[in-house]
This record gives structure tokens, C-alpha cells and sequence, in this order.
């Protein structure tokens, strides 16, 4: 996919580290020295100029962006910015929230947001409620990518992945797909045996975790 970024910063960069590689990438920022920058560090196209001017949105081909994503510290700026995608027509318009006042706004112009408060928030609930699963990432429909840790003196211990699967109280909905171990990172198949310290990677649906989170809990 194109994909344009307003504004060089953290967060964008992140971004950027993710998605380059598997997608054409363009950022836009009006500080030539963050510019620079990334221009050295990375394979993406820079445009050094003010994000919501519409010559930076012409340089940047925003005509050909599949998504357009403003992660500016005003949120007055990315509404500009946002605003300004819709009016070219990129498909999806994404936005870094600041403050919930202008959550309304951006839905009025059909922008998506994104508020840190938020990702915290979910974030901070998921490590007290399931404190025996480190959540690595969200998917699509529902579904999570989670790490359990196998811990000393388990039960688990000298069980092997497909012993563990058949247990009565293991989260059925959930696949095991690897098991990192201090040397190496092992697909998770049936007959690899764990062993204390051995982390094990999951995917499943989020509202199913705390029966996950229970199995480990009590191993």
C-alpha cells in the first residue's frame, strides 16, 4: 500500500519501522533537521515541508495514497490534515487523538482516531486483569497475540506441547504457535517438550483470555 505520514516524530517513526519494507512510504514534516534524519535512517520518502499545506499533500502523491496518517501534536492541525485527505479522497484517514473534544469532529469529517489514553488504558487494564499473559499485539476480528512463561517447578515442565493442548482446563480457542526458548525459537509443534523458562506464543480472541490466563495462573 502508499502510504503517507504527517508529522516526524516517535510515535511516526515507530510507524515508519513497522511498515517500510511492506509498503511505499512517504512522511512529511516542516523540520528539515527531523527530515534529515529520517531521511538517513531509513527507506522512506521525505517531503520537508509544513504537513497541512496542500503543496506538501501534492509532493507527497497523496492522490495515490491508500492511507493518510496525521500524527501531529495539534489536533487543530491534523483535522487540517485529515480534512484535506478526504478531499483528495485517500480511502482511510487516520489521526492521532489529543484531546476527546475533537473526537466527535474528526468522526464528522470521517477520520479515524487513535487516542494514547486510550491505548494506555487498555493496556494497564490487561496487565492487572490477566497478569500471566504479556500481550505482543492486536489482530483483526478480535484476536490477540499473548505470551505465557513457563515458570519453576511447573507442571508443565517435561510436558510437551501437544500434552499441554490436551489438558482439561487449556483455552482450546487459543493456537500455539511457537515456543521461545533461551537458544532458539521452535514452531510450536506437537511433541517439542517444555521446560522451565521456555515462553510460549498464542494466538486467540481477547474475550476468551482470562480462561488462558487461569491455565497458566495454576500451572
Amino acid at each position: 500500500m502508499y502510504v503517507v505520514i504527517a508529522g516526524i516524530n516517535t510515535l511516526s517513526k515507530r510507524l515508519i519501522d513497522r511498515l517500510e519494507g511492506r509498503h511505499d512510504i512517504v512522511a512529511i514534516d516542516g523540520d528539515e533537521d527531523k527530515c534529515e534524519r529520517l531521511y538517513s535512517s531509513s527507506g522512506a520518502t521525505v517531503i520537508n515541508k509544513a504537513p497541512t499545506t496542500l503543496s506538501a499533500l501534492e509532493d507527497a502523491g497523496i492522490t495515490q495514497a491508500d492511507v493518510l496518517i496525521s500524527t501531529l501534536k495539534d489536533d487543530n492541525q491534523n483535522m487540517v490534515v485529515c480534512s484535506l485527505g478526504k478531499k483528495y479522497g485517500v480511502p482511510k484517514v487516520v489521526s492521532k487523538l489529543e484531546d476527546e473534544e475533537y473526537f466527535e469532529a474528526f468522526q464528522i469529517i470521517g477520520a479515524e482516531t487513535i487516542g494514547d489514553t486510550d491505548i494506555l488504558l487498555s493496556e494497564f487494564i490487561s496487565s492487572v486483569e490477566h497478569p500471566y499473559l504479556v500481550k505482543l499485539a492486536n489482530l483483526s476480528n478480535g484476536r490477540e497475540i499473548l505470551k505465557a512463561s513457563i515458570r519453576d517447578n511447573s507442571r508443565l515442565e517435561d510436558l510437551t506441547v501437544g500434552e499441554m493442548k490436551a489438558m482439561k482446563h487449556f483455552s482450546g480457542e487459543f493456537k500455539v504457535t511457537s515456543v521461545i526458548k533461551p537458544e532458539e525459537v521452535l514452531k510450536a509443534k506437537n511433541d517439542i517438550e517444555l521446560e522451565e523458562d521456555d515462553r510460549i506464543v498464542l494466538i486467540g480472541p481477547e474475550d476468551k483470555k482470562e480462561k488462558l490466563d487461569n491455565f497458566f495462573q495454576d500451572q
